[in-house]
């Protein structure tokens, strides 16, 4: 009986953990998210859907539980991205050494035989803190950044666009300031 209870607690970890930005992941770990294999997904219509009582031919519906304003959700990132928890210097695009292992990770994976025909749109993006047109620039500067690593790492820049979203797609809605809105989103452009 306890394995019915794992296994929806196991899809809604597996859902969020597929937002949050990955720390240091593996060289497969990246070919595999670009590749678009698919994850596991959270069962968000049964909880969304309202509670329906059944007594013989008589359906009875529950009332919807009282909330607060609903907080926006987040932006469900394409099958075939991953986001990366880039470090960069504060309201700076400098990468800071300690994002350079993952980076490095990043350009072995799209030289791998499994992406290196592959294009890739290099997505930065900010937390909801400042100023939209500011956070914008700064994301984009970002994004540019990362672009100039992979390039030293021997990806061919024409592989490579990049795109500034500022705070436009939270990975955390509920809280604007969350370190896991700083991120860098990887997303292939290939089917």
């Amino acid at each position: 009986m306890k394995r019915f209870h794992v296994l929806p607690a196991l899809l809604l970890c597996s859902a969020a953990l597929a937002q949050t930005p990955a720390a240091d992941p593996s060289a497969q770990q990246i070919i595999d998210a670009l590749k678009g294999k698919p994850a596991a997904s959270a069962p968000e219509a049964a909880a969304s859907a309202p509670k329906v009582h059944r007594t013989r031919n008589l359906n009875v519906e529950a009332p919807p539980e009282p909330t607060s304003a609903p907080a926006p959700a987040p932006v469900t990132p394409p099958s075939n991205s991953i986001s990366l928890a880039i470090q960069f210097d504060v309201n700076s695009d400098r990468v800071q050494p300690a994002s350079m292992h993952t980076l490095t990770a990043l350009a072995t994976a799209m030289k791998s035989p499994e992406l290196s025909k592959l294009r890739f749109r290099l997505e930065g993006h900010t937390d909801g803190t400042g100023q939209a047109a500011y956070n914008r620039k700064l994301s984009a500067m970002r994004a540019e950044s990362v672009k100039r690593v992979l390039v030293i790492n021997q990806v061919a820049p024409d592989r490579l666009v990049t795109e500034g979203k500022g705070s436009s797609e939270l990975a955390n809605p509920a809280d604007p300031s969350a370190a896991e809105n700083r991120r860098v989103r990887i997303v292939s452009l290939e089917p």
